[in-house]
């Protein structure tokens, strides 16, 4: 599915007739004109804040993704940089929720209209939201297959001999430490299938909901819309479905091992640029608040500058 590539749309100004004679607008239809005028303009405004925001959003996941790929953990860091893809992908996951929530509204939207908006305006920031949501499921399997492989060390290494003869051994630290890593894999593998299945049975539910809605609705274009979403929901369900699967057969091929001194560092870049992407997310549904008050205004002022 392509992703969002360009602001959501405004509806345009119509132009007037050519074909009329010219004729003096009345004084209100004049302050009718100027108005739509300016709210289309500032949900164009909107619109661009809108894509700018969605950009640096997804460059920064992008470079924290590249970034945590190339890595693993050492004897040295223990699992700081574990821990760290842990961080994002709960970051990742949340904003997962933050697009669910936003696109749950929309479905609200489409039966008790708040807004004055087109269903077309309404379905193009549905499909934006679910496009999201697709990555970012995507963006955490890929990550997750850096996790460390579970590997076989003995348990005990040979660290000498005792006094009057026999072998002495002591506690290996490649034992001790994947150990620590495994558990840390382990329980975030377990905490990703729950997550995912999750979100499986969410959005049966959700189909549920809409096939009841569908059936309700007396509006063929309605009905159609209905369908839609639950067309969308599908293909969502079909994707979550094959990378549970990937999670469920393990981790793929970790980066290469940092020191400590090198994971410390990544770690407040780590934490400057989530903390950062939190910021990037309010901006961003701020906006989208803002331009759904801007294009409910315009359609409803063009409504009233086109009324005869």
């Amino acid at each position: 599915m392509k992703l969002l590539a360009q602001a959501p749309s405004t509806p345009a100004v119509p132009p007037a007739s050519p074909a009329a004679p010219a004729t003096a607008p009345s004084p209100a239809q004049a302050i009718l004109k100027a108005r739509l005028a300016g709210q289309a303009q500032r949900a164009s405004l909107l619109g661009s804040e809108i894509h700018n925001a969605d950009l640096r959003i997804e460059a920064r996941f992008d470079d924290l993704l590249t970034t945590l790929r190339a890595v693993s953990d050492s004897k040295d860091s223990h699992t700081k940089v574990t821990r760290m893809k842990e961080e994002t992908i709960a970051s990742l996951q949340q904003s997962i929720s933050y697009y669910q929530q936003k696109r749950a509204w929309l479905e609200e939207e489409m039966v008790r209209p708040t807004f004055n908006l087109t269903q077309t305006q309404k379905q193009s920031i549905s499909n934006d939201f679910e496009e999201r949501i697709e990555k970012r499921v995507k963006q955490i399997v890929e990550l997750y297959k850096s996790f460390p492989k579970h590997e076989e060390f003995e348990r005990y290494k040979a660290v000498g001999h005792y006094r009057f003869g026999g072998v002495r051994y002591a506690d290996s630290e490649d034992y001790r430490e994947n150990l620590r890593l495994s558990s840390q894999t382990d329980t975030m593998r377990n905490k990703l299938i729950k997550d995912m299945q999750a979100n499986i049975d969410r959005l049966n539910q959700e189909n549920h909901t809409l096939a009841g809605m569908a059936g309700g609705a007396s509006n063929p274009e309605l009905r159609e819309v209905y369908g839609d979403e639950q067309r969308k929901n599908d293909e969502l369900r079909n994707v979550l479905k094959v990378d549970l699967d990937a999670i469920i057969n393990g981790p793929g091929v970790p980066g290469h091992p940092i020191s400590g001194h090198e994971a410390q560092a990544l770690d407040k870049i780590i934490k400057h640029s989530v903390d950062a992407l939190q910021g990037e997310f309010t901006l961003l549904f701020s906006r989208y608040a803002d331009w759904l008050t801007a294009a409910s205004a315009v359609n409803t002022l063009r409504a009233a500058v086109e009324k005869p």
